[in-house]
């Protein structure tokens, strides 16, 4: 089944109340005074994911010691107050939680503390104090609740039964407030999307992993005795229900909302699901880990509150219960493995992950909530391929195929977890992935292995291969792995290339089709029985993505031979960067005069065209695919033009087919975010920051599940769940979990594609840049070189303290936006602009460390 096929049916979908995406609980002229005059603050809620009340952080911080390990006991202490204890007791609201004889040689103690959204979980040693402190997200469970809605000014987000296109008003709202958007107000306007929590390793991917509803329980079914089946086959139920491990199933019966499912640490592929009874007023939390391996085996905990007076429900000798010191009782149980074994496995896996990021590139921000999200991106998608076998699907789902085949190798999911890891400087990690996808499932001719299947891709996605390619070189300067790679990247470049000969031979150069790249724009619109050159528009993301992977492996190339004295690459460099800007001027020769023929109506709108013959779009018209796919495409090629994609944008405004600055799909109120990457990639180049903002935030408050990042393809808007419509539809898939992960990065760092220019902080929103606010981040790769960066805010203004390579040959724009909205006036060193210092190369010359004072 294509990925959209479901799409077409049906234009409301059964079961959905009739109303507005945006209530209209005011008049029309009071919100747009609103949306003129701004000067106001939107409604905002607290980010309970990362919420500390006073002193809490604090709390967490203060850890035990400990000074002797006897046989069940440990000595502790705690802010001059000591004790002998056992498993379960408590000490400063520290609970001994296990006693792991032997953890790499040393005897360890596993405490845990709650505070009232928080927690953490630490392991002390005598020798070496904290060895690991793994953050929790889950706290106080009677704090658990549905999102809070707050809907000031009459601005609320709701589901509508058909979506009408329309202003973005939600997203309006917050742009024309006087905040930058952020999880607290983009949050406020609706309900979360409630997904499934992923449980899985690297190594086993769909086939070991497990994902857990909101209750905790998992989908998957538990294996039963050969026979067994036959003459009772619900005797076993699901794989992992933690409801049979409480005092009592119905007192704890899940409540639609009352669940806060997050991963543990904020990133870890470990379940962390809290759930809360309104009703009877008790609650239990739920880990669930996978050992590593192919043949992975997965551990449980399970921890819930005993009713108050209700005593008899512990049965007699069991001691895993504890009355904490406000009173509660809580109970704790393991599945398919001892406390021990749990907490010892559960370290490896936080040691793994924690210095897979931590070791490759630092980053501290006044969000960590987004920094988890951005971090958990990478690590569900790599636990959703097996091993170096890759896959769209995360998790298991409609998409999973094994053995891999037709959406496990869209190549779309592939080149955007390769490019994502190489922006956060794990290049040489994912190095392996890259190369064995070229391996496997590119065709001799050049085309992907993907196409003789189902369906048929997009050509541009050599042109991505290229550039990523190129970008794994300027980060490692790996000439091996380049080498390695260059006959399969020979081959693409000769299937591109025959189709862009083919328009050059067929077309007269005064037909608009001429050098451009014929072939499907889009897998659901491709048919391996109907690919040839007449099959489909020309469309210009095709070419202009076939020129900037030329382009950029060119100038790889003429690099790599450059540094390492390998005359044959400059001469091949050569040949292709020559090709690279012949092509250029086709496509441009062709733009010009598509946009000279088009109608009066689309040059008043001043709309881009998506083909050669685009000419007469009516601009309130915008098909689906043509916003959240097309110009995707268009915008992450960079085609360096700001016109056109302004252009771009215009038309999705105009068309009405936006929601909190995220493409809209079809007729309902669903967002296809696995390609809002590419308004990522284009915001991030516009002046104002704050639509880029907009965009990200609206994805993970919307798109995302808030705590455990499960994001679909296809997200229903707001309140979406898995479950609701086509199973194509709400399946989490690699590009949507990776939309954090590149936004972040471009945040904090953005490279120009065609000046040698680095901005810093781009689009950082104003309140991180507030007195006593940090952002650090050490470790981050660019073409130039890897830097790193701290900023600090103080009563005084902002302190810039740069780390630079060795020869670093670009410029550096510093960005800085103001919590008052106020110019920037003065600096150390460089040129002040309005938001921005701006450093040149004269500037940084012969520097490796270099501090700029601000104010």
């Amino acid at each position: 089944m294509e990925r959209r096929s479901f799409l077409k049916g049906a234009a409301v979908i059964p079961g959905m109340g009739a109303t507005s995406l945006l209530a209209e609980a005011l008049p029309a002229v009071s919100r747009a005074e609103l949306a003129r005059k701004g000067g106001y603050r939107p409604g905002r809620i607290d980010n309970e994911y990362a919420l500390f009340l006073p002193g809490e952080r604090e709390a967490l911080q203060a850890t035990p010691t400990v000074s002797h390990f006897g046989p069940g006991v440990v000595t502790a202490h705690h802010q001059g107050a000591s004790k002998t204890m056992k498993v379960g007791d408590v000490l400063g609201g520290w609970q001994l939680m296990a006693l792991i004889p032997w953890l790499n040689g040393t005897p360890t103690a596993v405490f845990e503390k709650h505070v009232t959204h928080r927690g953490a979980l630490v392991y002390l040693t005598v020798e070496g104090g904290v060895i690991a402190n793994i953050p929790k997200g889950i706290g106080d469970l009677s704090k658990i609740r549905p999102r809070p809605i707050n809907a000031q000014h009459g601005v609320r987000l709701e589901r509508p039964a058909q979506y009408v296109p329309g202003p973005d008003a939600a997203g309006n709202y917050i742009l024309n407030s006087n905040e930058d958007p952020c999880y607290e107000n983009v949050a406020a306007l609706g309900p979360e999307y409630i997904g499934w929590t992923l449980v899985g390793n690297e190594q086993a991917g769909p086939l070991k992993s497990v994902m857990l509803e909101a209750d905790g329980r998992s989908r998957q079914l538990g294996t039963q005795p050969e026979g067994q089946q036959q003459w009772a086959p619900d005797v076993t139920g699901r794989l992992f229900d933690p409801t049979h491990m409480l005092p009592s199933e119905y007192l704890y019966q899940y409540t639609h909302g009352y669940s806060k499912r997050t991963l543990l640490g904020g990133y870890l592929p470990v379940a962390d699901t809290g759930v809360w009874n309104p009703t009877y007023k008790v609650g239990y939390e739920v880990m669930l880990l996978l050992t590593p391996g192919e043949d992975g085996r997965l551990i449980g905990r399970v921890r819930s509150i005993l009713p108050a007076g209700k005593g008899d429900l512990i049965p007699p000798g069991d001691s895993g219960y504890t009355t904490q010191p406000s009173g509660v009782t809580t109970l704790d149980r393991y599945w398919n493995g001892s406390a021990e074994e749990f907490y010892a496995e559960l370290v490896g896996i936080w040691n793994h992950w924690h210095h897979f990021f931590e070791d490759r590139m630092q980053v501290e921000i006044p969000d960590p909530w987004l920094l988890d999200g951005a971090r958990a991106g990478i690590t569900l998608s790599r636990c959703s391929y097996r091993g170096l076998r890759p896959t769209y699907q995360v998790g298991e789902g409609a998409y999973t195929k094994i053995p891999e085949r037709s959406h496990a190798l869209f190549p779309v999911a592939h080149y955007e977890f390769v490019w994502a890891q190489q922006l956060w400087n794990l290049t040489d990690e994912v190095e392996p992935y890259f190369q064995h996808y070229l391996e496997n499932y590119v065709l001799p001719n050049g085309d992907f292995l993907y196409n003789t299947q189902d369906q048929v891709e997009a050509p541009l996605n050599v042109g991505i291969f290229l550039e990523n390619s190129a970008r794994a070189y300027d980060y490692s300067h790996n000439l091996e792995a380049l080498q390695k790679r260059l006959p399969i990247l020979r081959r693409m470049i000769g299937y591109v290339l025959d189709r862009y000969e083919y328009s050059k031979r067929t077309f007269p150069q005064t037909d608009r089709r001429y050098g451009l790249i014929w072939g499907s724009p889009e897998a659901d619109l491709g048919d391996p029985h109907d690919d040839a050159p007449e099959s489909h528009p020309f469309y210009y993301q095709n070419a202009v993505w076939t020129w900037r992977g030329l382009h950029e492996h060119a100038r790889c190339l003429n690099r790599a031979g450059s540094e390492n004295q390998v005359a044959e690459l400059q001469t091949e460099s050569r040949k292709i960067a020559a090709i690279a800007a012949e092509m250029r001027a086709n496509i441009e020769r062709s733009l010009r005069a598509t946009i000279e023929a088009g109608t009066p109506e689309m040059k008043k709108a001043g709309i881009t065209p998506f083909t050669p013959f685009d000419t007469h779009h009516k601009p309130t018209d915008l098909s689906s695919y043509e916003n959240h796919r097309f110009m995707m495409d268009w915008f992450t090629a960079d085609w360096g033009d700001p016109k056109l994609d302004e252009g771009h944008f215009r038309h999705r405004e105009v068309a009405g087919m936006q929601i909190v600055g995220i493409a809209t799909d079809g007729a309902y109120p669903r967002v296809s975010n696995f390609m809002e990457h590419g308004t990522l990639a284009g915001r991030i180049r516009q002046e104002d920051y704050r639509p880029f903002l907009l965009n990200l935030y609206g994805q993970l408050c919307y798109t995302y599940d808030s705590g455990n990042r499960y994001s679909p393809e296809d997200a229903m808007m707001p309140g979406g769940f898995p479950g609701e419509g086509s199973p194509y539809g709400w399946s989490a898939v690699v590009n949507s979990e990776l939309q954090a992960t590149l936004g972040l990065r471009w945040l904090l760092c953005y490279e120009e594609h065609d000046r040698d220019l680095v901005h810093l902080q781009k689009a950082a929103p104003k309140h991180w840049f507030g007195n006593g606010e940090r952002i650090h981040v050490a470790g981050c790769p660019t073409r130039f070189g890897v830097i790193g960066w701290t900023t600090t805010a103080s009563g005084s203004g902002w302190q810039v303290q740069l780390e630079l390579p060795e020869n670093f040959a670009a410029e550096v724009a510093v960005h800085i936006h103001t919590p008052d909205g106020r110019a920037l006036k003065s600096a150390s060193v460089g040129t002040v602009q309005q938001d921005r210092i701006v450093l040149a190369k004269a500037d940084l010359a012969g520097k490796r460390q270099l501090t700029v004072q601000v104010s």
